[in-house]
C-alpha cells in the first residue's frame, strides 16, 4: 500500500523551495541589497503557502542575506565595503584551511575534476558571467569536498554565498575573469605538489587578491551615489 505523503515532509520541502528560490535570487543579484522581499510575492510565484515562505526568510536572516526589520519586513542585507573586506578576510583563512586539508588527502580523482573544471573555466570566459560563476564555484566545492569535513565546507559555502553578488560585480564590471582563471591555474599548481603550506598560501592569496579592486570600486560608488 502506497504511504500517504506526510504534511511535515510537504511543508519542509516547500520551506527548502522557497529558501533555494530567494538564496539563488540574491546570489544571482535580481534581488539586491536593500529590496524587499515580500513573502506572499514569493509565495504566489512557487504556488506555496505563506508559512514555508516565512520559515525559509527567517532561515536567510539567521545566515545574514536578508535582515529582519520592525515594521519593514524583509530586506536583502547590504553590505558596506568594510563588510565585503571582512568577509574575503574569513574567506581567506577558511578556504585555506580548506586547500591546506585538500593538498594532503589530494587524489587523481579530485585532480581530474579540478583540471576538467578549469577547462570549462577557460570556456566560460567567453560565455557569460554566470556561466563562469558557475565553474569558479565548482573548482572551491571539489577542493572544500576533497578537504572532508562537512562542518568547513559548509561554512564556505554559506560565505560563497554572501559574496557571490560583489563576485558578480567584479566579473562584469572589473573584468576579471581571464585574470582570475590563471590565479586558479597557480592555485592547482599549488594544490598538485601536495605541499599543505604551499596550497595554503596560494588560496588565501587567490581570495585576498579579490578584495582590493572590489573594495575600491565599492567605495567609489559609495562616494558616487
Amino acid at each position: 500500500m502506497a504511504k500517504l505523503p506526510d504534511s511535515s515532509d510537504s511543508a519542509l520541502s516547500a520551506q527548502r523551495l522557497a529558501y533555494a528560490h530567494i538564496r539563488d535570487r540574491i546570489r544571482a543579484g535580481t534581488l539586491a541589497g536593500g529590496e524587499r522581499v515580500v513573502p506572499e510575492a514569493i509565495a504566489a510565484e512557487l504556488s506555496i503557502s505563506r508559512m514555508p515562505v516565512r520559515e525559509a526568510i527567517r532561515q536567510l536572516d539567521s545566515e545574514g542575506l536578508l535582515t529582519i526589520r520592525p515594521n519593514r519586513g524583509a530586506i536583502v542585507t547590504t553590505l558596506t565595503p568594510e563588510d565585503v573586506l571582512e568577509l574575503f578576510e574569513m574567506r581567506a583563512v577558511l578556504e585555506g584551511l580548506a586547500a591546506r586539508k585538500a593538498a594532503i588527502r589530494m587524489d587523481d580523482d579530485i585532480e581530474d575534476q579540478l583540471f576538467l573544471i578549469l577547462r570549462r573555466m577557460r570556456r566560460a570566459t567567453a560565455t557569460s558571467v554566470d556561466a563562469f560563476i558557475e565553474q569558479h564555484n565548482a573548482f572551491h566545492e571539489v577542493i572544500g569536498a576533497g578537504a572532508g569535513g562537512s562542518w568547513l565546507r559548509a561554512e564556505n559555502k554559506r560565505l560563497a554565498a554572501a559574496v557571490e553578488p560583489y563576485l558578480r560585480l567584479y566579473f562584469t564590471h572589473l573584468d576579471k575573469a581571464q585574470f582570475t582563471v590563471e590565479e586558479h591555474v597557480a592555485l592547482l599548481e599549488a594544490l598538485l605538489t601536495r605541499d599543505p603550506d604551499r596550497a595554503e598560501a596560494a588560496m588565501r592569496e587567490h581570495v585576498l587578491s579579490t578584495a582590493p579592486d572590489l573594495v575600491d570600486a565599492l567605495r567609489r560608488s559609495d562616494e558616487a551615489g
